[in-house]
């Protein structure tokens, strides 16, 4: 019930901002809409039709209405790159909604999954657990649902992304 209850706060939330609603901790840069993702596949990113002109600058965050897709990487005067936090070349710091795991993820080969490359104290989360972003690097906001569990090994643990980067139409750049 806890993790639907987030999911319905997170939902309502981004509805929210799409309705030009402030939010005490997020600042809202511009909603755009995505206008090419690469082929590459050995870069997972994305551009969007919102750039310097409107205020969009590299290190902003990008999330969407499930979570976080990623971060601005270039901008240029009416478009941005984003790099989705599925690249491998992408770190994002993360903690679990106990807060008592922290932990670093990137994205995998494939492009599918987020693997751990850093945790620690070596504390390990379970099967299941949500991954939120920590704020720690103090790039993307506190709290943003990034992931979940699938798979605990002796080193490392993976998880399956929130947003689903096959169908992304709309994102909205934010910073702290």
């Amino acid at each position: 019930w806890q993790i639907l209850a987030i999911k319905n706060q997170r939902e309502n939330s981004a509805y929210k901002k799409l309705l030009n609603s402030t939010s005490n901790n997020i600042n809202v840069i511009k909603t755009a809409s995505i206008i090419s993702q690469t082929p590459n596949i050995y870069a997972k990113s994305i551009f969007i039709n919102a750039g310097l002109n409107q205020g969009v600058l590299e290190d902003f965050s990008v999330i969407n209405e499930r979570g976080l897709v990623g971060k601005v990487i270039s901008s240029s005067e009416k478009n941005s790159r984003i790099i989705l936090i599925i690249d491998q070349n992408s770190s994002v710091p993360v903690t679990t909604m106990s807060k008592n795991i922290h932990a670093i993820v990137k994205g995998t080969i494939d492009g599918k999954y987020l693997t751990s490359s850093f945790m620690k104290e070596d504390k390990k989360p379970k099967i299941g657990e949500v991954l939120l972003t920590s704020g720690n690097a103090k790039i993307f906001p506190p709290n943003i649902l990034v992931g979940k569990v699938i798979k605990v090994s002796e080193d490392s643990f993976l998880a399956l992304p929130y947003v689903d980067f096959n169908n992304l139409e709309f994102v909205q750049v934010v910073n702290i």
